[in-house]
């Protein structure tokens, strides 16, 4: 396999989904069909701190990141059980099962970055000890430095 200069490397679960995309044009593996609607059924929240796991027997296993998101999830169950039937437009998926687990590294949407205001340079009283003015300078670079 070659790869280009100009483009980085895929990772692999993007070229999976890919080569199953072809596979699947008629629409027969609902495990792929499932993990493609997921995130547009539960919304960017939620789908970075879960991932489908498996389908089995109509029930589809969500590895979620925390226990506090498995016990928010279990509250939702049935709403997100609508939303997939409708749209999957079939009855694949008939149950939730969350279960606690590491998340694979996927492409996950950056975040965005805040502008900070830009620093104003403070100017330090005429201080004669050479000690006491470095450590007056090391605080105010601190204090720049510091979440407000």
């Amino acid at each position: 396999m070659t790869l280009s200069r100009h483009n980085p490397p895929l990772q692999l679960g993007g070229a999976i989904q890919e080569l199953l995309a072809r596979l699947d044009a008629d629409g027969r593996f609902d495990i792929v069909r499932l993990i493609r609607v997921w995130p547009d059924v539960v919304g960017n929240p939620i789908a970075r701190r879960t991932e489908v796991s498996g389908l089995r027997f109509h029930t589809a296993v969500i590895k979620v990141s925390g226990a506090m998101w498995i016990q928010e999830l279990t509250l939702l169950k049935l709403q997100i059980l609508d939303r997939l039937r409708t749209a999957l437009g079939d009855d694949a998926v008939r149950d939730l099962r969350f279960i606690q687990g590491r998340l694979s590294r996927r492409e996950r949407p950056r975040l965005k970055r805040v502008t900070r205001n830009p620093r104003v340079a403070i100017e330090l009283p005429a201080l004669d000890d050479p000690k006491l003015r470095s450590a007056f300078a090391g605080l105010i670079e601190a204090w720049g430095r510091s979440p407000r």
